[in-house]
């Protein structure tokens, strides 16, 4: 199944960095809660897994739509290596306020 997701990029826990959007295929729709691997760490040591805080449908004919739970880098570094990662290697759009 195809789901679009949304979640929110943050360099400190009052800094945010950015929004992440994107599209994943996964097995089976995601329940309230349950952690959602959006990539497994590779070469460049980045991993990323959230849980879901929302799950919406407003159109049948078009994927969910994920709400993921924030993330929280450990520094403007670490946001901008993760941000690069998500575009460049895995094709995701990030939003950088």
């Amino acid at each position: 199944m195809k789901f679009r997701f949304d979640f929110s990029l943050f360099y400190s826990p009052t800094q945010p960095y950015g929004c992440v959007t994107g599209y994943l295929e996964m097995p089976s729709a995601p329940a309230l809660g349950e952690l959602v691997q959006m990539f497994g760490e590779g070469e460049d040591g980045v991993q990323l897994a959230l849980r879901v805080d929302a799950v919406l449908e407003a159109d049948p004919d078009q994927p969910r739509t994920l709400m993921l739970e924030d993330h929280v880098a450990d520094g403007f570094a670490e946001a901008e290596l993760l941000a690069r990662c998500l575009e460049q290697v895995h094709k995701f759009f990030v939003d950088v306020y």
